[in-house]
């Protein structure tokens, strides 16, 4: 009986690592990120805020971004690498495709490391 509780209780847990990890697929406003740049903040909003993007461009880029919040407004889709922050660069790497003019948040702040365009293969951009 007591195997049976920790294996039940395992299922939940590894889901939320994947939960952790991956982007939501909800949509999220552009705040203040100008037209045709990609922006990424260092923590949560919700409507319109003042914060300023940890990272606002206009081109493809690489380094090192703190984000809970990013948006593409941006007429091409981007290809967007991260992992988690508080693994320092030592954990997995991810990454993810954001389709232009979407948006969404991380569940666990974030280090964006890597933003570059798409290339169009002809797989959707979800």
């Amino acid at each position: 009986m007591r195997l049976r509780t920790i294996a039940l209780a395992a299922v939940p847990a590894a889901f939320l690592g994947v939960m952790v990890a991956a982007p939501s697929a909800s949509a999220w406003a552009p705040g203040n990120c100008p037209q045709n740049t990609f922006c990424v903040w260092p923590e949560f909003w919700y409507g319109d805020t003042d914060t300023p993007p940890s990272l606002a461009t206009e081109g493809e880029w690489s380094g090192s971004a703190r984000g809970h919040i990013f948006y593409n407004n941006t007429s091409r889709d981007v290809t967007m690498t991260y992992f988690v922050a508080q693994d320092a660069g030592h954990g997995t790497v991810h990454t993810t495709c954001v389709s232009r003019g979407q948006g969404s948040y991380f569940t666990v702040p974030m280090s964006v490391t890597d933003v570059s365009w798409r290339e169009d293969d002809g797989t959707p951009c979800w």
